[in-house]
């Protein structure tokens, strides 16, 4: 019986955190702050000249339906959130930060394959901002 009682509150309070997470994560949230994961936030291209990282324009816009669109390239996409990993259509990232008006996201390297492990920042598009 004790068993029982707590296998339900466990899963109870799973759910919770479930919809707590979902309704954090549900909204349009603009970024503005890109960066290596180490923190350097410019690089150097082919020809020598120093440039900033940037994700200026990206608004990504996730819906409570698992549905989100990406507004650089018009991409809709399904999400799925496990643990501290978001998936975003084919891309997995690490959720750094999620609140009422912050999201940081890293990219997902496990087999630290990639060449540019990034981070990006956004903030959540509130009400009075649309206006």
């Amino acid at each position: 019986m004790k068993f029982l009682i707590a296998t339900f509150i466990f899963l109870a309070s799973f759910q919770l955190n479930a919809q707590i997470s979902g309704e954090l994560l549900t909204g349009t949230w603009n970024c503005y702050h890109k960066e290596l994961e180490d923190g350097t936030t410019s690089g150097t291209d082919f020809m020598g000249q120093e440039f900033e990282y940037s994700c200026d324009g990206l608004t990504l816009e996730l819906r409570d339906n698992g549905i989100g669109t990406e507004s650089q390239g018009g991409l809709e996409f399904q999400f799925a959130v496990q643990d501290s990993l978001i998936q975003l259509g084919n891309r997995i990232y690490v959720i750094e930060l999620l609140n009422k008006q912050e999201l940081v996201l890293l990219d997902y390297d496990p087999e630290q394959m990639k060449l540019s492990v990034y981070r990006q920042k956004f903030r959540k598009e509130t009400d009075e901002r649309k206006q």
